[in-house]
């Protein structure tokens, strides 16, 4: 059983590129794309990894010596930080809507995007310290208009708690609607 976490936690970490230009999708490459694409330094860059999703890393990554340097997206051998790329990117390799997915898992990764970064609650102690218990819960499955859908709270340093709900269209599409039932 430890050998098959294992394998699992590095096929997280390391796979090829899903387009086939034959990228590694680990946080090595990660890093040099971001020094590439958005001049990071390298001393200073710290990156924050979201839940496994297949093909891909969603991530956050800022400077430690200044604040105002960050970016939150998807690294699939490419960088990507438009929400609306991303967003049906990492919902589609979760296989959400047409198959079981857990909502930690789909939470994790879309507050982590939707939030540029959100810090999704997805444990009891982070509601119980920061959100409010009589209102917000854990991420799990609702039903919203006939549809079963992943509902979640979310929060930024700079936003209150707001709760989350990721709906699959007919079209095969994604939408993440926002409310706040607490206020």
């Amino acid at each position: 059983m430890i050998m098959i976490v294992a394998v699992l936690v590095l096929g997280a970490c390391a796979t090829s590129s899903p387009q086939g230009s034959g990228n590694m999708v680990d946080e090595e490459h990660l890093r040099s794309a971001l020094r590439k694409q958005f001049d990071m330094p390298k001393d200073s860059l710290r990156v924050e990894i979201g839940p496994p999703v297949p093909g891909m890393l969603v991530f956050y990554a800022y400077d430690l010596k200044d604040s105002r340097v960050g970016v939150t997206g998807v690294f699939d051998g490419e960088v990507r930080t438009d929400f609306d790329v991303t967003l049906p990117l990492v919902l589609r390799a979760l296989g959400y809507g047409e198959r079981e997915v857990d909502p930690m898992v789909v939470a994790g990764a879309v507050g982590k995007l939707e939030g540029n970064p959100g810090t999704p609650f997805l444990t009891q102690f982070a509601i119980d310290q920061s959100g409010n218990p009589a209102v917000m819960t854990l991420p799990r499955l609702v039903s919203v208009e006939g549809q079963q859908v992943v509902e979640y709270w979310n929060k930024t340093s700079r936003t209150p708690p707001w709760r989350s709900r990721v709906f699959r269209k007919a079209d095969g599409s994604f939408e993440v609607r926002h409310d706040n039932p607490a206020r």
